[in-house]
């Protein structure tokens, strides 16, 4: 009696999707607040051990010093759920390929799923590669965003040797970005930051493009990332994510796998009860 595997893409790219919600929000929250004016009391509980670890009250220089370092570890925590998220998701994603090429393939051996596993982004990515085309700025964005992600975490965001590209002499954070233009009838081309509140008396044809945006820091810089830029990159996540998804459907069909019907699938929540 033969076995039947059901692959369900929807939920692969759901674990990466929640993920990015999770990062999004939080992210949100954490940076509103670190901004808040009058800020926010800093004091954990009245009660406890009766030992103070930190003063009640802040002189205006520390309550500044304080919500700068904590909207830092904001920017931390957020980089780091989208990147150790990306890596379930990839590891979701290999355990697909790999269930399919020991079905389908031709026999050959390749990286036990528990291997994978053990893998860091940059190293899960080049051994996705032998098996999906995934394209190289896209690659560079991942990496990118893994550095930042170390940046913060062994170096408290301040850009180090470790981080600097020896070609550039910087550290580049990369992401993709949406950018709009339209373009009206007599050709006339208008960039985003002019399309809104325009009249167009003849209409206009409005087009998307994917771009790839950066920032560059030096060595000793802080990694300080704006608000704007960081939903850009939650964005990009899902867009990288979602391409993988598709490269892998591709992999699964031309190895033998049969695509059946989506299913009706509920709509998802703000924060997924799925969430890792």
């Amino acid at each position: 009696m033969s076995t039947v595997w059901t692959i369900n893409f929807d939920q692969i790219v759901e674990v990466l999707d929640s993920g990015i919600r999770r990062a999004d929000i939080f992210m949100g929250i954490g940076l509103n607040a670190a901004a808040n004016n009058p800020p926010i009391s800093h004091v954990l509980s009245q009660a406890g051990p009766g030992i103070k670890l930190v003063k009640d009250e802040l002189s205006e220089e520390e309550k500044v010093h304080v919500s700068h370092e904590f909207a830092k570890w904001i920017r931390a925590n957020g980089f780091r759920e989208l990147t150790e998220t990306f890596s379930i998701f990839l590891l979701r994603i290999y355990d697909v390929i790999y269930h399919v090429h020991l079905i389908y393939g031709d026999g050959t051996k390749i990286m036990p799923v528990a291997r994978f596993e053990r893998l860091g982004i940059a190293d899960q990515i080049d051994q996705l590669q032998k098996f999906i085309p995934i394209p190289g700025e896209r690659i560079e964005i991942l990496k990118s965003l893994n550095q930042a992600r170390n940046c913060y975490a062994h170096r408290r965001g301040v850009v180090g040797a470790n981080d600097i590209e020896e070609a550039s002499g910087s550290f580049d954070l990369k992401w993709l970005r949406l950018t709009y233009e339209l373009e009206e009838p007599d050709g006339t081309v208008l960039p985003e930051a002019e399309m809104f509140g325009r009249l167009l008396p003849k209409g206009g044809t409005v087009r998307m493009r994917i771009e790839i945006d950066r920032q560059i820091f030096s060595a000793g810089e802080e990694l300080v990332v704006g608000k704007d830029e960081l939903k850009h990159i939650c964005l990009c996540v899902h867009i990288i994510g979602q391409g993988i998804a598709a490269e892998t459907t591709k992999f699964a069909l031309a190895l033998g796998a049969k695509a059946i019907a989506p299913t009706d699938k509920p709509p998802p929540k703000a924060i997924s009860h799925n969430d890792p």
